[in-house]
């Protein structure tokens, strides 16, 4: 028996999955790929799958997410940036993204997809303050290899490790595993909304974002030269 059998799922249809997953943490869903990528990178170290195809796979599914989130922001401006902090879970994401924006500009793409809720938020944030099509492309591909060859990486270096854990989990049986993640996703999605809930019950009583400042007036300061330098 070959020691990455229990990921036999994964290498069947990682194709699809992997894309699946980037797409729904790119629109917010807390269906988390970095596992995924890990078992991928451990079926690799037994040749078991194409890296370059799963590389080109993924990248072509994230960016034409990120690009697509990158023209509504463009072209719908504030109003984009009020509705995504209005339905946000994670409404101090939005402090942190507007400072990495800020200080990073474009190049902040490059560890968009490492940082919980960036992912989502900055690429609109891209488009509203007018960064270049070709350079938002160019770093939003290399965030998106950056951070898909560091957890394949990973999973390739420690495979024999992931290899007993995904053997171990399949001896419980299907219906075993298939409870335990339902009861995962569901608790964390739980988790998930009562944190919106009480960040939007916070927001009621504030007339600003966090940080001091709304979408709204983040957006019409998008003639501020410290962006456009970033950017």
């Amino acid at each position: 028996m070959n020691p990455v059998d229990g990921l036999h799922l994964f290498e069947q249809y990682g194709l699809v999955i992997l894309p699946a997953l980037a797409i729904a943490e790119q629109v917010g869903i807390p269906l988390p790929a970095a596992p995924v990528l890990l078992a991928v990178g451990a079926l690799a170290a037994h040749g078991r799958v194409n890296i370059a195809l799963v590389l080109v796979t993924l990248s072509v599914a994230a960016l034409a997410t990120d690009l697509a989130w990158y023209e509504l922001g463009r072209r719908h401006g504030a109003s984009m940036l009020e509705r995504l902090y209005r339905c946000s879970s994670r409404p101090d994401a939005w402090r942190r993204a507007a400072a990495v924006f800020t200080r990073h500009g474009a190049r902040s793409m490059l560890v968009a997809k490492f940082l919980p809720g960036l992912t989502t938020i900055l690429p609109p944030l891209a488009g509203v303050f007018a960064v270049g099509r070709v350079r938002f492309v160019l770093y939003d591909l290399a965030g998106v290899l950056l951070w898909a060859v560091t957890w394949l990486s990973l999973g390739y270096f420690f495979s024999d490790g992931i290899a007993l854990i995904a053997n171990r989990a399949s001896a419980l049986g299907q219906l075993v595993g298939f409870v335990v993640v339902a009861v995962g996703l569901i608790g964390y999605a739980l988790f998930r909304y009562r944190r919106r809930k009480r960040g939007l019950s916070q927001l009621a009583g504030e007339p600003v974002a966090p940080g001091g400042s709304s979408p709204a007036q983040i957006s019409q300061g998008s003639g501020d030269r410290r962006f456009l330098d970033a950017a």
